[in-house]
């Protein structure tokens, strides 16, 4: 499918593994040129983003820095001009997962370490991104990457990461309110159980086990995430702004 997104500028924070990975995938694949911001870049996703980039056709550019700090949040715009001289979109995809403590026993660095990397990261590359969009007068798209644990869980031992991502819909939902008038279109996409690199290993017991309890009988894809979010990222998602895209593959039925 025609997004009419090439030659469009897009950054994915941690967009070299897991759905971030599908995010820079299918943003190639509609003719972006993408930044990669990830914590580092191995010979793996190098040769990863230099296959994609010979497949598509598009510039893949590497750049690593934490996110969670917010000076790297200009330094991954500042990149992206340097290399492209313009940013259209934004997918706010790094994070982190629960520390899998009771909520009594969490000490305030576990409960902050969550928070930086899931939270802060989506805040300040946001501010970043908006205030670009908006002294240039250009209109702009983000897309955030949620998760179900926001809206409902009972799972335990896993309060650092529902408030994290509780916290990033709110954000999604009050900058969308903010910055809709100015053309700046923002949204999240809420994704189920998604089988990447570090998930679900194939004839894992446990793996097994999941499978056979999910309404599809199969787990996501990282490039089925990444096709959801290139759509709102185009002129066809012109009326969808703080949305939540249910992508649970019905695990929120």
């Amino acid at each position: 499918m025609d997004l009419q997104l090439r030659g469009k500028t897009a950054i994915v924070t941690g967009g070299a593994r897991g759905i971030g990975k599908g995010c820079t995938i299918a943003l190639a694949e509609e003719g972006c040129n993408v930044v990669v911001a990830d914590l580092s870049h191995d010979d793996g996703t190098r040769a990863f983003l230099q296959e994609l980039a010979e497949r598509t056709g598009v510039t893949l550019l590497p750049v690593d820095g934490d996110v969670s700090q917010e000076q790297t949040a200009q330094d991954i715009i500042h990149a992206a001009l340097d290399a492209f001289g313009r940013v259209d979109i934004l997918v706010n995809n790094a994070g982190r997962g629960a520390i899998r403590k009771p909520f009594h026993q969490l000490t305030t660095e576990e409960w902050r370490s969550v928070q930086e990397i899931t939270l802060n990261s989506q805040f300040f590359m946001s501010r970043v991104f908006v205030k670009l969009c908006r002294d240039l007068e250009q209109p702009g798209a983000i897309v955030n990457i949620l998760s179900k644990s926001a809206f409902t869980t009972n799972s335990v031992d896993n309060t650092t990461y529902i408030s994290a991502k509780a916290g990033a819909y709110g954000l999604t939902k009050g900058i969308a309110n903010e910055m809709a008038p100015y053309g700046i279109r923002v949204n999240g996409v809420v994704p189920g159980y998604v089988q990447t690199e570090r998930t679900y290993p194939d004839g894992d017991a446990r793996t097994e086990r999941m499978r056979k309890l999910l309404p599809t009988r199969r787990f996501a894809t990282p490039i089925e995430m990444g096709r959801v979010v290139a759509f709102l990222c185009s002129d066809c998602a012109s009326q969808i702004i703080g949305a939540a895209v249910d992508c649970t593959g019905g695990t929120m039925l």
